[in-house]
């Protein structure tokens, strides 16, 4: 972790800020590693340099910042010729002889003052309840927006170390919104492709007395708890907020298929989840095309985008110019999905307003089956594939439907459907040949001789 860090804070990249995101399971020495110890070597190494220290609330932050006056008092001078000038307050230092400075401040009462060449954010959310409020959430996002990166200099360097509680928290916005964005994620098991080399398996921290032994005793208790252990595990130790298995709908019932061997396809439509509003914060439009081939339900294209209302027409007629064969259009007949059909239904034939039965598990649970016996194909490849996966999987506790809403909608009518092949290749040459036959006779048929 301490290699990462310093690589990252040393790379000149040329960019506005770069940002490092560290993901690791709580109580393995994160704030130990970095943020008692980080700021107090950044100080030395860039005196003049200002940095902020943000946690979950004052007390914290000033926990961290004492760490690092600590490390200062007892090593900055001789190390790096650095000491604690005249201001020496419980969330404020300033070295001396210097413009170096540290702050030290709680996310609930804001981060206001000179600006940072290095921000410090660790552990912004206390608590589950915290971190599955959508509203608790949204609060952390606005103060990220509004108030973190108005301090921000130029070239600065942004380090958010956290054990990751949702798939929507503020790590995985910044992830998701944020440029520049270099993410080092360290379960506390390990999996394939693991970071640190380890073999599968493998605890993260025998050092700390955390080995594979102690990973042995301390997992079952999470895996065995209905009310919600496994997506805690996977969560915050495995550092993967999402939850698989045990939910509705699991990752491994998804089939896959390579587009390019399918030549035909039975009925075809689009299904489309839109959006509840418009403006600068639009809601996700979600569009998918499926097809039925035999028993089969293949998804060949899917988009999820904030879209406005002109965006979300002009991205239907272009993708009903994509795939013409589907005639049927399904939109919820609600809030934007209605004003879509009134506006499209001269132009575009074959566009249905739906009014779901039930509730959205229900909708769910209706076609869970059709995925579960494996006759729900996904395309291999698709850019857009993991996304999709983790929407289904994480329902309904994910912070976003919008695909699962455009999928079950689609799968509901197709379950009743042809899945026929709408024109095989021995059709499409018997028709040519027939076609060829015609056109070369010697006279066209005449429909007055008979």
């Amino acid at each position: 972790m301490a290699d990462q860090i310093q690589n990252f804070i040393e790379a000149d990249t040329g960019h506005a800020f770069d940002i490092l995101i560290l993901q690791t399971p709580p109580q393995h020495g994160k704030s130990m590693t970095a943020t008692e110890s980080l700021p107090s070597w950044y100080l030395g190494r860039h005196p003049e340099g200002r940095v902020i220290l943000a946690a979950y609330n004052d007390e914290f932050a000033e926990k961290f910042l004492r760490r690092n006056k600590e490390k200062i008092a007892a090593y900055g001078h001789n190390l790096f010729g650095i000491s604690i000038g005249e201001v020496n307050r419980a969330g404020e230092i300033e070295l001396g002889g210097h413009r170096g400075c540290a702050i030290a401040r709680g996310l609930r009462a804001g981060i206001t003052g000179n600006p940072g060449d290095l921000i410090i954010i660790d552990d912004p959310i206390k608590n589950r309840a915290e971190a599955y409020s959508p509203t608790f959430r949204d609060h952390l996002w606005q103060e990220w927006q509004s108030s973190i990166k108005t301090r921000l200099s130029a070239r600065a360097k942004v380090i958010v170390i956290a054990t990751p509680w949702h798939e929507d928290d503020l790590m995985s916005r910044i992830i998701r919104n944020e440029q520049n964005v270099t993410v080092v994620r360290l379960p506390v098991e390990a999996e394939d492709g693991d970071p640190l080399g380890r073999p599968v398996g493998a605890a993260l921290c025998p050092e700390l007395g955390k080995d594979d032994k102690w990973l042995a005793d301390f997992r079952p208790g999470y895996l065995s708890d209905p009310s919600g252990g496994a997506a805690a595990w996977a969560a915050m130790y495995q550092c993967r907020p999402r939850i698989e298995g045990g939910n509705i709908v699991r990752r491994d019932w998804f089939r896959f298929y390579d587009p390019k061997e399918i030549a035909a396809w039975g009925t075809t439509l689009i299904s489309v989840d839109a959006a509840f509003k418009g403006g600068e914060n639009n809601d996700y439009v979600a569009m998918t095309v499926w097809s039925k081939l035999g028993s089969g339900f293949y998804l060949r294209h899917c988009s999820n985008k904030q879209l406005d209302f002109p965006r979300t027409l002009a991205e239907l007629r272009t993708l009903r110019a994509l795939y013409p064969e589907a005639f049927t259009v399904l939109v919820e007949d609600k809030a934007n999905g209605s004003a879509i059909i009134s506006t499209l239904h001269h132009e575009m034939p074959g566009i249905l307003g739906v009014n779901p039965k039930g509730g959205k598990e229900a909708r769910v649970h209706a076609v869970s089956s059709a995925i579960e016996s494996g006759n729900v194909y996904l395309p291999n490849g698709a850019p857009w594939l993991e996304a999709y996966i983790d929407q289904w999987v994480s329902f309904p506790a994910a912070a976003h439907d919008d695909m699962v809403d455009a999928s079950t909608q689609a799968l509901s009518y197709l379950l009743f459907r042809s899945g026929d092949p709408l024109y095989t290749a021995a059709k499409e040459e018997k028709h040519r040949e027939e076609e060829a036959a015609f056109l070369d006779g010697d006279a066209l048929f005449d429909v007055y001789e008979g």
